[in-house]
């Protein structure tokens, strides 16, 4: 009986709709033929009272004139009658269908008239109406057969509309009859259906049933802590892995608040406040949102690490929520022993590398004494056995001192100061220049040294040059190092549809073992053969070379059979210079269009050198120029006058560009929206996003190139290019050179070498850098790429952005760079 009383639930409410129905059908029979009656009895009167209500008037003035002035009360009494009457006929919406046919139409016109001309009279004094009267009977009898027929029509008309309406309900009744039947029909469908659905249900819930029970079988079985907790925190199940957990037998916890049991006691507020939220708001912060590392309390008070899932379920038709817990505290203590050792590694290779930079740098000052005084000494008084002695010493020293380099080049690669310098450079003729060199090397080992070029398009590229000079001459060299008596085969061929140039250095030597084969791009490593002990080795050549591949975005590879030979490859991203805009060939470049004449710009730099330069390109250009040598300058500027746009350097003494836009935008009212256009030597992709995030419209990089000025402005002042020309590609020439002159130049190169000798004096590597150093490296930096010394910019910029401590592979660098520049200084 159970399972059927929705049945006779739903046949007793189908049975009660259809009573209902049908009792509101008679009603709306009765309602509607009660309509239907009144409202035509309603016209027939109406219309009728007009030919009644007319004729009486015509009684009132017949009356008048017979009786006069004492009957006048009556005319005008039945005059408002019949107006009355007319009136409802013609502004009544229920008599409005009615007015649309003709014959109504003008009838009620004749009579509307009737009623205009005779109203000034009725209104009048009684003379005027008595004289009147005879006229207005006259006209009365005119309208009597204009009234007859209005309500003959208007009777007529309204039995017409009463028909059609007749007809139209029936029609309704017709439909209403075929909707209740199928109203019926859907809902014994309805019924079927739940039916249908009813038992669908009950499948359902045996099938949740079963799922309820697998699920608390899994809950049971878990390995982690299972708790589910209701809507107000309780506990209703809490698993074998929970008790083992928290230290709390399941009899003991269901039914008890979770936070007071589980939850550490400075973090129960937090916990009932968000599952407060959670219930007003549904707003889910820890619901859902994957594993989450907390802290747990167990059954003495010990807090401890747990890692946290929750998620919501339905149990019963509550919601419940479901939580996994597990104790972490073990995996905490191993990622911590993880993390100590890991920083323990990173200083001890910190450490090593430091100690490697300088030795080698100590190592590098009394070599370069030593083979300095052996070029001094007098030889022509020796004797043929200190001759040899001599000789020993130089090729000792010489051979010392590469080892030395090898050892600054890595730390050098490994401190990440240098950038990679890219530049226009014949790749053909570098590797021929270097296959050139070792032939001799080649030789001496019965060696066949060659290379080929597989593809034609191997001319003029664009990349590091020197880096892959070195790169080259490490893996040739190597090649014909352990070869005798074989071949040595340098192949260079660019992968089809790509920008990559693919390297293969091949020999026919002793090869490598494979458990070596992994170890050869390791720093120090070196591979005992049968004859390599006849040359000496850092074991750097090949860590050196990998660490240039990988820097200039390419990768090396090895391959080796013992006995056989071996197999380097690399490939380096080298587009054709043809395609870039580093070309030294013509291309097609915008036409860039004039800019507004006479247009205000603040230029701000603390070089004076880079100032000369940014202002007069802008002049070049049509712009009015002030000069600004620091932010504070700047600031002072922008609150006296207006500009059109600020040109200013990022790294200056006191507050740099960056800090210094900020405070123009805020103090200075009349250039809080002027364009600002960055002009920095900060080299960084990173670096540039930073800028650029600061309000900064554009971004120049130093040395600052005309050009690059131009274009940069036709952006700010959103001006459109004219199309483009062929131009040829810019010169090697130094802007300030081109744009002053040699005697300008060479002041400012002096002026420079002076300021860089006072930088270098006194300078101890061991102590870290001031942050005056610092800036005085860039400022230096900036005139050195303004006057075309781009390896001396590059040493300076390392040696500003040289990491804490020590920095003597920067020093060295500068020095090196310097010394090669100012060969005679």
């Amino acid at each position: 009986m159970n399972g059927r009383w929705p049945f006779v639930l739903f046949a007793g409410l189908l049975l009660a709709s259809l009573l209902l129905v049908g009792g509101l059908g008679r009603t709306v029979f009765a309602d509607l033929r009660a309509i239907s009656t009144a409202q035509n009895d309603d016209v027939s009167w109406t219309m009728s009272q007009l030919e009644v209500e007319l004729l009486r008037l015509q009684n009132a003035v017949l009356s008048a004139q017979a009786e006069g002035p004492s009957a006048l009360g009556e005319v005008r009494k039945r005059f408002d009658i019949f107006y009355s009457r007319v009136t409802t006929v013609r502004q009544s919406a229920f008599f409005v269908p009615m007015s649309m046919e003709p014959t109504i139409a003008q009838s009620t016109a004749a009579a509307t008239a009737f009623l205009d001309r005779s109203i000034p009279r009725i209104d009048g004094p009684d003379d005027a109406l008595l004289v009147y009267l005879p006229t207005m009977r006259a006209e009365i009898e005119a309208l009597r057969s204009q009234v007859r027929s209005l309500a003959l029509a208007g009777v007529d008309h309204f039995t017409t509309q009463e028909t059609a309406d007749r007809n139209r309900l029936a029609l309704t009744l017709q439909r209403l009859a075929y909707g209740l039947t199928t109203l019926i029909a859907v809902l014994f469908l309805a019924l079927a259906s739940l039916i249908q659905l009813y038992r669908l249900g009950q499948r359902a819930s045996r099938k949740s049933e079963q799922a309820r029970a697998r699920f608390e079988a899994a809950v049971s079985s878990s390995l982690d802590a299972v708790l589910v907790v209701d809507r107000h925190g309780r506990i209703v199940e809490f698993n074998g892995a929970a008790e083992t957990v928290f230290g709390y037998a399941r009899e003991d916890v269901i039914g008890a608040d979770m936070a007071d049991l589980i939850v550490p006691e400075e973090l129960r507020a937090a916990h009932r406040a968000g599952l407060k939220r959670f219930l007003a708001t549904g707003n889910k912060k820890v619901i859902g949102a994957g594993r989450l590392r907390l802290q747990g309390m167990r059954n003495g008070g010990e807090v401890f690490p747990v890692e946290l899932s929750i998620s919501l379920s339905e149990a019963s038709g509550e919601t419940v929520f479901v939580s996994f817990l597990r104790d972490i505290t073990s995996e905490l203590k191993a990622e911590e022993d993880l993390k100590e050792a890991l920083e323990k590694a990173q200083v001890g290779e910190k450490a090593k590398s430091n100690l490697l930079t300088v030795m080698s740098h100590e190592m590098r000052t009394p070599l370069n004494g030593i083979l300095g005084s052996l070029e001094l000494i007098d030889r022509s008084n020796l004797s043929d056995g200190q001759k040899r002695h001599l000789t020993s010493i130089g090729i000792s020293g010489e051979l010392l001192l590469s080892h030395v380099n090898d050892v600054l080049d890595l730390s050098a690669l490994t401190s990440d100061a240098n950038v990679p310098k890219r530049a226009p450079f014949n790749l053909t003729d570098l590797v021929q220049d270097v296959v050139d060199s070792l032939q001799s090397n080649a030789a001496q080992h019965d060696t066949v040294l060659t290379v080929d070029f597989l593809t034609s398009d191997l001319q003029t590229v664009l990349g590091d040059r020197s880096a892959l000079q070195r790169c080259m001459v490490n893996l040739a060299g190597n090649a014909v190092k352990f070869t005798r008596d074989g071949a040595v085969t340098i192949e260079v061929e660019r992968l089809a549809g790509r920008e990559v140039v693919e390297f293969r250095v091949a020999d026919t030597g002793v090869g490598i073992a494979p458990e070596n084969l992994s170890r050869i791009f390791e720093e120090f490593v070196t591979i005992d053969t049968a004859f390599d002990r006849e040359h000496s080795g850092t074991g750097l050549g090949l860590a050196i070379t990998q660490r240039l591949v990988a820097r200039n975005g390419g990768e090396l590879e090895a391959d080796s059979l013992l006995g056989e030979g071996s197999l380097f490859t690399f490939r380096l991203p080298l587009p054709s210079a043809e395609d870039s805009q580093d070309s030294e060939g013509p291309r097609d470049v915008q036409v860039l269009p004039t800019l507004p004449k006479g247009f205000q710009a603040l230029v701000v730099d603390d070089n004076q050198i880079n100032r000369d330069i940014l202002v007069d390109i802008v002049q070049q250009l049509g712009g009015i120029t002030q000069e600004a040598s620091n932010g504070y300058e700047a600031i002072a500027a922008c609150e006296e006058a207006r500009f059109d746009v600020l040109l200013l350097d990022i790294s200056m003494p006191g507050i740099d560009g960056i800090e210094t836009l900020k405070r123009i935008r805020s103090d200075a009212a009349l250039n809080q929206v002027t364009p600002a256009v960055a002009v920095t030597a900060h080299a960084s992709p990173t670096d540039h996003a930073a800028i650029l995030a600061q309000d900064f419209q554009s971004l120049v990089m130093k040395p600052v190139r005309g050009h690059a000025i131009h274009s940069t402005l036709v952006q700010v002042f959103d001006l459109v290019p004219d199309g483009t020309e062929t131009v040829a590609a810019p010169q090697e020439e130094p802007e300030f050179l081109k744009r002053f002159g040699l005697e300008r130049y060479t002041a400012a190169v002096q002026d420079t070498q002076d300021e860089i000798v006072r930088f270098l004096s006194g300078k101890d590597p061991s102590v870290p850098l001031a942050e005056a150093d610092r800036e005085e490296a860039h400022r230096l930096s900036g005139s050195a790429a303004v006057l075309g010394w781009m390896d001396l910019w590059s040493a300076l910029q390392a040696v500003q952005n040289a990491p804490e401590g020590p920095w003597q592979t920067q020093l060295a660098h500068l020095r090196a760079e310097f010394e090669r520049v100012f060969p005679a200084s």
